[in-house]
């Protein structure tokens, strides 16, 4: 998936699924993404909704006005794709996203998978992804 290399400081429309999404105490809503591709250049995450399997395949995307309200309705499970959101590489060494255009956000429907190759690609990587994890 294109948005595991920050040096590209683009992410592509590939699909991904929605893990968690939060209000800050400002105007940004953070979502945590992942399309199940490890990068060290993510932060790990540690959190009660992230299984550990996952801790090194989750972006976080900050997103600000007029895309925090559209965020709010982003559900845990769903898949979205974001056309062009560019990242950077944080102080901390980390890869970070932040987005603000809605015209570029759109909800995929998992059940259309012959009209979204990507998406078909993502539900059966993910699969395979759950399978090794238990396994």
């Amino acid at each position: 998936m294109s948005w595991v290399n920050a040096e590209i400081h683009i992410l592509i429309s590939d699909p991904f699924k929605v893990l968690f999404g939060h209000r800050n105490e400002n105007e940004v809503y953070s979502v945590y993404v992942t399309d199940y591709t490890p990068n060290s250049q993510l932060y790990p995450v540690q959190a009660t909704w992230c299984p550990p399997e996952l801790s090194n395949r989750v972006l976080k995307i900050e997103m600000w006005p007029p895309a925090n309200d559209f965020a709010t309705s982003m559900t845990q499970g769903e898949f979205y794709s974001i056309r062009n959101n560019r990242m950077k590489v944080s102080n901390g060494g980390y890869v970070e996203a932040s987005f603000s255009e809605v015209h570029k956000l759109r909800k995929l429907d998992e059940t259309d998978t012959e009209n979204e190759p990507h998406l078909q690609a993502l539900l059966q990587y993910g699969l395979k992804f759950l399978s090794w994890s238990l396994s």
